[in-house]
């Protein structure tokens, strides 16, 4: 099972792909042989965040961990990654981005009916 959305933020002239998945490792190393990144993502995780370039940001969420906790844990990450790629140290910047990401997430999750847990 994966269910996608792409998030595009055109100020920052990149986007966010965030897919919810039954497996992170499987879905994170598909995007490592899709892009040819020479590398194995290793153990099961909650989340992860895969950036193949400073364009495309993969933000991965396991089903059955999607939970409030990772989602902001993953948020976080990704606004850090798009700021510092662009030598953007700005927390204002950044606390509107990741605001602007969560929005989108979780209308996504809404309109998927896609059950996010406490915790």
């Amino acid at each position: 099972m994966r269910s996608s959305t792409t998030i595009k933020l055109p100020t920052y002239g990149c986007q966010v792909v965030v897919s919810v998945v039954d497996t992170v490792s499987v879905e994170a190393n598909r995007l490592y042989k899709k892009h040819d990144i020479n590398e194995q993502f290793g153990m099961e995780a909650e989340g992860a965040l895969v950036m193949p370039d400073s364009v495309t940001y993969y933000l991965i969420l396991a089903k059955s961990y999607l939970t409030h906790n990772t989602i902001a844990h993953e948020v976080f990450h990704t606004t850090v990654r798009v700021t510092e790629d662009r030598d953007i140290t700005d927390e204002e910047a950044q606390a509107w981005l990741a605001g602007h990401i969560s929005g989108v997430i979780y209308k996504f999750l809404q309109k998927k009916k896609l059950q996010v847990k406490h915790g």
